[in-house]
């Protein structure tokens, strides 16, 4: 039976008046070397946690999950 190990990314950003709305890790750019490990996105969580009319519903954490064969 084939086994796995897990890898999970959390990504964060503000979201306000004074923020940037920039993410805490540019996943883009980390795709290339996660992918040379083996690694295989299996799926990306959003979640919600802004107050305030303007920033209702905006994303404000992803969860990047990945797996890859446990060796």
């Amino acid at each position: 039976m084939q086994k796995w190990e897990y890898k999970i990314i959390t990504c964060k950003r503000n979201i306000g008046f004074f923020s940037d709305y920039k993410w805490n890790n540019d996943m883009e750019s980390l795709l290339p070397g996660l992918g040379e490990e083996g690694w295989e996105l299996v799926n990306v969580v959003a979640e919600s946690s802004a107050w305030g009319d303007n920033n209702s519903g905006a994303t404000t954490e992803e969860k990047w999950i990945f797996k890859r064969p446990n060796c």
